[in-house]
C-alpha cells in the first residue's frame, strides 16, 4: 500500500499507515495522509490548493489528506516528509471523527484533537510556519529516528517507537504552529494567554524543543540573559506555574500520550521524556495523576476496550 509501511520480520502480513520519505521534491497529489513536511534547505514558490506561497528554509508545512501542493522548482529545496493516517495514532481515529466538534465522542478522539489541530482546524492560520534552526534540527532528529524504525525495523517494537516519535513530533508541531498564529493564543493547562512577548515565546519554544534534555532554572536563566527570580516570576505570571513545574507538567503530558498509545516500557518513556530515572518519573507521575504510570496505562486500556 502506498505511503504505508509493511512489517518485514513478521510471519503475518502487517501494514501500518505511516511512511517517511527523504525527498528533493514534494508530491503534488493528495496521498490520503496527513503530512508534516520539513523544508531543510533552499527556497522556492509553492502552490497549495490553488494559492501561491513562498518557501524559505527552514520551515514546516502541515497538510491534511485533501491538500495539494506543487513546487515551482522542486530541485531547489531539500525536504523530508512524514505521512500518517490518524488511525496510526489510535485505531479508533479516522478523518471524519477527528473533526467532530463537542464532547459527544470517544475519549481517544477528544484527546487526540490537540495533537492534530494543525491539520483539522476549520480556519488554518497558515500551511507554512517558519521555524528556528534549533527547531528544524529537533524535527529532523525525530523524523530520522522514525525513518530508522520504519525502514530497518530493528525489533518488534518498531510500530510503538515510531508512534512515540510521531507523538513527540506532533507536540512540537502544535507548539510551533500555535506560536506562529496571527493574534496568537498559546494555551496551557491553567490559563489562556494573549499577546505573548516574543522573548517569552523563545523560552517556551526552547523548552518544547529540549524537554527531554537536562533543564535547570539556572541554565535557562543563563541561556536567556536573565536571573532565576525574574524568570520564575515571568513564568508564574504567564502560565501560573514555576519554570520547573512547567517543564515537569509538559513532560508528564507527553508521557501520558506515550503510555496510552504505545506499549513502550515505562523506563523507556521516562528516559524519552527527560526524567533522570524511573523512580523520579513514577514519583512525579503519581503526584500529578494519583496513579502509577503502569496503572494509568492499564486503566486507559480498559477504557479503550469498552
Amino acid at each position: 500500500m502506498e505511503f504505508s509501511t509493511t512489517a518485514i520480520k513478521s510471519e503475518k502480513l502487517r501494514i501500518e499507515p505511516v511512511f517517511s520519505s527523504e525527498i528533493s521534491g514534494i508530491e503534488h497529489f493528495s496521498p490520503q495522509r496527513f503530512r508534516i513536511i520539513l523544508v531543510q534547505k533552499g527556497n522556492t514558490s509553492a502552490e497549495i490548493n490553488g494559492s501561491q506561497f513562498m518557501l524559505f528554509a527552514p520551515c514546516i508545512i502541515c497538510l491534511n489528506e485533501n491538500d495539494r501542493i506543487t513546487l515551482e522548482k522542486p530541485d531547489a529545496v531539500k525536504a523530508r516528509t512524514f505521512y500518517f493516517h490518524p488511525r496510526f495514532l489510535n485505531k479508533k481515529l479516522n478523518f471524519e471523527n477527528i473533526r467532530q466538534k463537542g464532547m459527544d465522542t470517544d475519549s481517544e478522539v477528544i484527546e487526540n484533537r490537540m495533537l492534530l489541530r494543525p491539520f483539522i482546524l476549520n480556519e488554518r492560520y497558515s500551511f507554512i510556519v517558519q521555524i528556528a534552526p534549533e527547531s528544524a534540527k529537533r524535527i529532523d532528529n525525530l523524523m530520522e529516528s522514525a525513518r530508522i524504525e520504519l525502514t530497518e525495523q530493528p525489533s518488534g517494537w518498531w510500530p510503538c517507537r515510531t508512534r512515540s516519535f510521531l507523538t513527540e513530533l506532533l507536540f512540537l508541531t502544535v507548539q510551533l504552529v500555535e506560536s506562529a498564529k496571527p493574534e496568537k493564543i498559546a494555551e496551557n493547562r491553567t490559563k489562556k494567554m494573549d499577546n505573548i512577548p516574543d522573548e517569552f515565546k523563545k523560552i517556551l519554544n526552547f523548552i518544547m524543543e529540549n524537554y527531554n534534555q537536562k533543564l535547570t532554572l539556572e541554565g535557562l536563566s543563563r541561556q536567556f540573559g536573565t536571573n532565576r527570580t525574574a524568570l520564575n516570576e515571568k513564568f508564574k505570571a504567564m502560565t501560573g506555574l514555576s519554570v520547573i513545574s512547567y517543564i515537569i507538567d509538559l513532560r508528564l503530558r507527553i508521557a501520558t500520550t506515550l503510555l496510552k498509545d504505545t506499549d513502550l516500557p515505562v523506563a523507556e518513556i521516562a528516559e524519552r521524556t527527560g526524567f533522570s530515572d524511573s523512580t523520579h518519573f513514577e514519583r512525579a507521575f503519581k503526584k500529578k495523576y494519583e496513579l502509577t504510570p503502569a496503572l494509568y496505562r492499564k486503566n486507559a486500556l480498559k477504557i479503550m476496550r469498552t
